[in-house]
């Protein structure tokens, strides 16, 4: 017991150190975590995923959870004006390229039903706001950019959950139904933001009385696990509400100065409506830390490095994301926007927590070919945190310059940037 214990605060120490290390060498922690697991499993066999045993399947579901909670609290809502019709084009173009080129090459590569093609291009059409967004902070480009890139990820996320999720009922099943994927998608929204941003709104309200309790933060994230149980319980996705819940509460301040909701007020009393404080806000972002950690060391156990198929077919599709990735920003970003820029961009599509949550989630479900597909995502995880790393990296030195050059010619030239300016 007591070696479990201290491999368990040896994981927590270790992650804070490739943390530390990433911002010198740009290197994700995820991916040496990953390798860390690999080296507990496949490797030396010390430690089994059968060793887990049904601990998993709640664990990712928490996981999941927690991390979409927190991703909407850092979403702000007055710096999205500016880039929004430039952020929705991105994300319809790239998610919509990504996830049919996907399904049309494990179709023809791996033989698989249309289904099931789909549901690896809804896995691998996410692109991790884990990964992206503390790799870009550190990057010489325009915040708008940074911005852009920030909510393509984030929507990316939400997407790439309902349909993954609603797919693999449909399979369960053995029903195909687009229209049925389509219904499910607007229902999801229409459920998860009447609950969530009703429940948001509530828990902002109270939550001055709920501060004076003692240990009461972790009271936040019971109340989040609440919605996510009653979204599920009217036939949504409740991850999708925790999202919307942290959106909300994230943003409260401001929503309740648009003027077609007004109406709130009357549910106000004085004092009420206090958004999060940064030690709540630090409590949340040091839990999504820990959690991931584990996983993604979890991860590396679960790779099975004797299929050289998954490899294999993982660094196939790796290449097909980052092909298709170059036309979905030479045309999706406006032309204002620099060639380095738009180079930059063109790298941010590694796959992360949510890709890497719901393949497990695919396994766990009993479908055929669950723990298929589960095995090329981690690969294609993997793969693509090396690939967007190296590609960023050779950007932000400046060997990249020919590139941008050859594939973003209608662009603005570098020398021209007028965002450099904004970079703090």
């Amino acid at each position: 017991m007591s070696s479990i214990i201290l491999s368990l605060a040896a994981l927590v120490f270790l992650a804070h150190f490739f943390s530390a290390i990433f911002v010198k060498t740009r290197i994700p922690e995820v991916l040496p975590l990953m390798l860390l697991g690999i080296i507990l499993g496949p490797v030396t066999g010390l430690v089994k995923q059968a060793d887990f045993g049904m601990v998993d399947k709640v664990f990712t579901s928490i996981l999941l959870i927690v991390i979409l909670f927190e991703s909407g609290l850092s979403i702000k809502l007055q710096n999205i004006k500016s880039v929004w019709a430039q952020s929705s084009k991105i994300i319809a173009v790239s998610f919509i390229l990504t996830l049919g080129a996907v399904m049309l090459c494990a179709k023809a590569a791996l033989g698989l039903s249309w289904i099931y093609a789909m549901i690896l291009g809804a896995l691998l059409a996410d692109n991790s706001f884990a990964i992206i967004i503390p790799l870009t902070s550190k990057l010489n480009i325009s915040q708008d950019t940074k911005t852009t890139l920030m909510m393509e990820s984030t929507v990316s996320g939400v997407l790439s959950i309902i349909i993954t999720i609603t797919l693999i009922q449909m399979a369960k099943a053995n029903a195909f139904a687009p229209d049925i994927i389509a219904a499910k998608i607007l229902y999801t929204f229409i459920i998860s933001i009447i609950v969530g941003g009703a429940a948001a709104i509530f828990w902002t309200e109270i939550l001055n009385k709920i501060r004076k309790l003692r240990n009461s933060i972790f009271l936040t994230i019971a109340f989040v696990m609440v919605v996510y149980s009653f979204c599920e319980g009217l036939g949504s996705d409740g991850s999708i509400g925790a999202f919307v819940f942290g959106i909300v509460s994230g943003n409260i301040e401001t929503i309740r100065q648009i003027s077609w909701l007004k109406f709130l007020d009357r549910f106000t009393s004085e004092g009420g409506g206090n958004p999060f404080n940064e030690t709540e806000k630090s409590f949340f972002g040091e839990l999504v830390f820990i959690l991931t950690t584990f996983f993604f060391v979890y991860i590396g156990i679960s790779m099975r490095l004797t299929s050289s198929e998954s490899m294999l077919y993982g660094l196939m599709f790796t290449a097909v994301i980052f092909l298709i990735r170059l036309p979905a920003v030479n045309y999706s970003l406006d032309k204002h926007v620099t060639r380095n820029d738009c180079t930059v961009a063109s790298a941010m599509v590694p796959k992360g927590l949510v890709a890497a949550v719901l393949a497990s989630l695919t396994a766990q479900s009993g479908i055929p070919n669950g723990a298929r597909l589960q095995d090329i995502t981690y690969s294609v995880i993997m793969l693509s945190i090396i690939f967007a790393t190296l590609l960023a990296y050779a950007a932000e030195k400046g060997y990249a310059k020919n590139f941008g050059e050859a594939f973003f010619k209608r662009h603005a030239e570098n020398a021209a940037e007028p965002a450099k300016s904004e970079i703090k």
